[in-house]
């Protein structure tokens, strides 16, 4: 690709300016990588001008000021998922974007931006779960908003998940729901253990996942996608065994089938398992699990169409989302 002499300055100015500021974050952003970013930007120009005119919206624009990493980080290697072109990366960042900002009222676009918003509430053998929404910050190539699972004031466990069109996944879908990151949070093993046993046994990764079929609904998205192990973002050959535990048996486990492309799809609701496959003494626990997950399921699909519809009932009962 040819660049002329007023695109290459252009770009210097958009790719230039904010390098000191992600030279700083060396986790996610170490200065030998910047200059792959640079070169992406450059050969990907077009694409990148219609992320930056869709980040002058308010409230993306307060955002890219608050943390300029936001403008390019689907321009990094294996933004969302392992294998993904840059053009890819764009067009899943703009959809993901351009539909919550048609969807959302700008103080609820804002509030997930830069807070929490709580979506469901339990209240269980003395403590407090708390689904909530939010932008992914930590590891934020990963996903573009966190469901989180919360004990108390304390998150457990999350689920990211970015808004993305169907044939970045090979779905027929016009978009689906991706889901890119599922992860419990280091030293919350008991605190996990806690939340499974007051929540009918359901296991956080499940129970999140319960959660987000209730916001496809919402959204009117009828497919969720999810990476496999090989394709999750921070996957290595030395942690194989915990990813394909985290992943690949987690999603099927629920019965999702994996695609050629190493995708798992599904539609919604996510049937599961049929009951005849489930062994002898363990139909009983398995309805019941279920019809507690669909409950979760309609309690957040409810709560977000309201939040859709404007309606002014969201909050933030815990501290804001902090930077990294």
């Amino acid at each position: 690709m040819e660049v002329n002499a007023d695109q290459a300055a252009a770009a210097n100015n958009e790719f230039l300016r904010p390098l000191p500021e992600h030279a700083r974050h060396k986790k996610t952003w170490a200065p030998n990588l910047l200059a792959g970013v640079v070169w992406r930007g450059l050969a990907n120009f077009g694409a990148h001008r219609k992320v930056r005119q869709l980040l002058r919206l308010s409230p993306f624009a307060e955002a890219t000021r608050s943390n300029p990493r936001f403008a390019l980080k689907y321009l990094t290697h294996d933004y969302l998922a392992r294998g993904l072109t840059t053009a890819q990366r764009a067009s899943c960042f703009l959809h993901h974007y351009r539909r919550m900002h048609a969807a959302l009222s700008e103080a609820a676009l804002r509030q997930i931006l830069h807070e929490f918003i709580a979506i469901h509430e339990i209240n269980a053998g003395g403590s407090r779960f708390t689904v909530t929404m939010c932008l992914s910050r930590d590891f934020d190539k990963e996903g573009e908003f966190s469901l989180n699972l919360h004990v108390d004031s304390e998150i457990v466990f999350l689920l990211a998940f970015t808004i993305v069109p169907g044939d970045v996944v090979k779905s027929a879908a016009s978009e689906v729901l991706l889901v890119s990151r599922l992860q419990g949070m280091k030293g919350s093993y008991e605190l996990i253990q806690l939340a499974t046993k007051a929540l009918h046994n359901v296991a956080p990764d499940a129970f999140l996942f319960a959660a987000l079929q209730g916001v496809a609904d919402a959204f009117g998205i009828r497919e969720i996608a999810a990476v496999s192990a090989v394709r999750q973002s921070s996957y290595t050959e030395d942690s194989v065994v915990e990813f394909r535990q985290a992943y690949d048996r987690f999603l099927s486990g629920l019965g999702i089938p994996q695609t050629a492309d190493g995708f798992f799809l599904t539609p919604v609701p996510v049937e599961g398992r049929p009951l005849a496959s489930i062994k002898r003494g363990h139909k009983i626990r398995t309805k019941e699990k279920r019809a507690f997950k669909r409950q979760i399921q309609l309690a957040c699909a409810d709560f977000s169409a309201l939040l859709m519809q404007g309606t002014d009932i969201y909050s933030s009962p815990h501290a804001p989302v902090g930077e990294n």
